[in-house]
């Protein structure tokens, strides 16, 4: 996020209500690659079978309800489909910060706001994870921002 971006969010003053997602254009302008951090969110048993962020392909995948096909990347498929189902996915002792990611990751990076996130994992409450989404951590290191206008 640029200077002017950091300058623009405290203008606009975003809410419990604003929506947030993980910006992948910052982390292609970062000349990073989000997939290391995806992967690292994976089950013991994801990581497993994918020895790196690596080694994984795109992957065909069918949409039940419509039949429609879609093209995915197979480690955001695994972590959505296998490592997010489990129990231990989000726990009271996950930080706080990597709960938020993974629910970003789970659920396709549809935005979400504060709140959503808050009926998603159930803690903080919605102002406390507003201000962590806010800090610099969630910003450079999990790339999420966000949508402002």
């Amino acid at each position: 996020m640029t200077r002017q971006e950091v300058l623009m969010v405290k203008l606009l003053r975003p809410d419990i209500n604003t929506e947030f997602h993980i910006d992948y254009d910052w982390w292609a302008d970062q000349g990073r690659d989000v997939r290391v951090l995806i992967w690292e969110h994976l089950c013991p048993e994801c990581k497993a079978k994918l020895e790196s962020h690596a080694d994984t392909a795109n992957i065909d995948w069918v949409n039940p309800g419509t039949g429609e096909i879609t093209i995915v990347d197979g480690l955001v498929y695994s972590l959505r489909h296998c490592c997010s189902q489990r129990d231990d996915y989000i726990t009271p002792s996950t930080p706080l910060s990597a709960s938020i990611f993974r629910v970003f990751v789970a659920n396709g990076n549809a935005p979400l706001s504060a709140t959503e996130i808050y009926e998603r994992i159930g803690r903080s409450d919605p102002r406390a994870l507003l201000r962590v989404l806010l800090g610099k951590q969630m910003r450079t290191h999990y790339g999420i921002m966000p949508i402002l206008g």
